[in-house]
């Protein structure tokens, strides 16, 4: 059989069939103008029933042990692991990448939302504080980031995805009692009598485990929690966000792009009817002539949104958002000033993916409450960015609030159901589709992170369930550090 061309992967066949995973295995005890590249329609092969394999029982040696045990190192695990550590926690942050910052650096945003909330007379204030605001003031310290710039009703923060990286190194790296493993990919969990006893990793030298009193699922998909057997949901389409994948173009004249950027969707409108999106934004990032393209909405072959839980699924959606980035590109130079001379540089290291599974805890926060801006007794963060659905046709939809409004999420919210010892931070947090189309981008996260860090820490500490954490103690501690409530 001959070599398949490289611009054939992947092909968007027509139609799509979803194979039937492997059951879950656990470890005992528990040009200028250039057309895009052309599609060549594959049909998918029936796939053959395969029998579950046994995995032998074995054991895996114990790397650490800690006080608060941290699964992800994207924006709400960056915030918990920091902040549990300087409560005086022995903490260990758990990362399959080489370096940490999620989709601040993976996925390459550019852009924090969820920063500020706008007044009525068109200002803008911190609606977080904490970390997030100590991250936000390094990078423009430093001439990495900028912000609050205006964006349609409300307000981001421009940074370098490179320089978010090294920020992330120092903060972790100069707390004396916090310990990262990169290269670490949770693969189960040991649960005995209703606690968890370790996070299972996947390494290059077989599973090896992290044992803790307390743990921090920031995964983004839930994984902890559902390797603990917490109750999780997962939108149909239609009800669940599509992933984009972002791209960096290089040798762009600034000037000229900067001044066509009001245009963009008129450009697409006119001549990118192929394109997976109707919009979308080319972000500077302050470096010479380099510019990130946000423009690609990222499908199945059958159209519905990428859940990456699923190997193949992911996989996909890997190949198919280069190919997107590609297109994009290509019609960035055919047709947007600034943009003739420019090339394409890279893509993100992974996918950007905005909803996978959500935890059900104590608290579901709801589209209502972001709505209403609601308050509670037991609030811990929070939250002002509109709600943002990536979710019909070519379209993104905005959804936002009252001038001035902010909404507050409970810690109840960080708590997932059955699990004693488990909280959650991020996008898999105990919400609604609604709720999370405004709570899931990255300044919020960052936040709910701080939040759950510090009560890991508080509840290590007492050596007491997370939902026995005093709330009054926990509130005092985040407004010390600067949060706001």
């Amino acid at each position: 059989m001959g070599r398949r061309s490289w611009n054939s992967l992947p092909a968007r066949p027509k139609r799509h069939t979803h194979g039937r995973g492997p059951r879950s295995l656990s470890l005992a005890p528990s040009p200028r103008s250039r057309r895009p590249p052309r599609r060549c329609e594959r049909v998918p092969r029936a796939r053959r029933y395969l029998p579950a394999v046994r995995v032998p029982e074995r054991e895996a040696d114990v790397l650490a042990d800690a006080d608060v045990v941290v699964a992800g190192g994207g924006p709400a695990g960056l915030g918990a692991a920091v902040a549990a550590a300087r409560a005086g926690a022995r903490v260990v942050l758990c990362e399959r990448y080489g370096f940490l910052g999620g989709n601040l650096t993976v996925a390459k945003v550019g852009t924090i939302c969820g920063l500020y909330v706008g007044g009525d007379g068109g200002e803008f204030d911190f609606v977080v504080g904490g970390i997030a605001r100590e991250i936000a003031d390094a990078l423009a310290r430093d001439g990495a980031g900028v912000g609050p710039v205006p964006f349609k009703e409300t307000a981001v923060f421009l940074y370098v995805p490179w320089a978010v990286k090294r920020l992330a190194d120092h903060l972790v790296t100069e707390e004396d009692t916090l310990e990262v493993l990169l290269h670490s990919l949770v693969a189960d969990v040991v649960v005995d009598d209703g606690t968890l006893q370790a996070v299972v990793l996947a390494t290059k030298r077989g599973p090896r485990a992290v044992t803790g009193k307390v743990f921090v699922d920031c995964t983004g998909d839930a994984d902890v929690a559902t390797f603990a057997g917490v109750p999780t949901e997962l939108g149909p389409p239609g009800s669940r966000q599509f992933g984009s994948m972002q791209f960096v173009m290089q040798h762009v004249d600034a000037p000229a792009a900067m001044a066509a950027m009001p245009t963009l969707g008129d450009l697409i409108g006119e001549h990118g009817t192929h394109l997976s999106r109707d919009g979308g934004a080319i972000i500077p990032t302050f470096r010479p002539g380099e510019f990130v393209g946000a423009m690609t909405r990222v499908r199945n072959r059958d159209g519905t949104p990428v859940d990456v839980t699923d190997v193949r699924q992911a996989t996909w959606g890997e190949l198919e958002g280069r190919r997107l980035a590609e297109e994009a590109a290509a019609f960035l130079r055919a047709h947007v000033p600034g943009f003739a001379d420019a090339f394409l540089d890279d893509t993100a290291t992974a996918l950007g993916v905005r909803e996978t599974r959500r935890v059900v805890g104590d608290y579901v926060l709801t589209g209502a409450d972001v709505t209403r801006g609601a308050s509670f007794t037991d609030a811990v963060a929070r939250g002002a960015w509109p709600r943002e659905y990536h979710v019909r046709g070519r379209t993104t939809e905005y959804e936002f609030l009252p001038a001035g409004t902010s909404y507050q999420v409970p810690f109840g919210s960080l708590r997932p159901r059955g699990v004693p010892n488990l909280l959650v931070a991020g996008r898999c947090l105990s919400a609604d589709h609604d709720a999370l189309a405004s709570i899931r981008v990255m300044g919020p996260s960052l936040a709910l992170g701080q939040a759950a860090g510090t009560a890991a820490a508080l509840a290590a500490r007492d050596g007491v369930p997370v939902a026995e954490v005093a709330v009054d103690e926990l509130q005092t501690s985040l407004s010390k550090q600067g949060a706001v409530l």
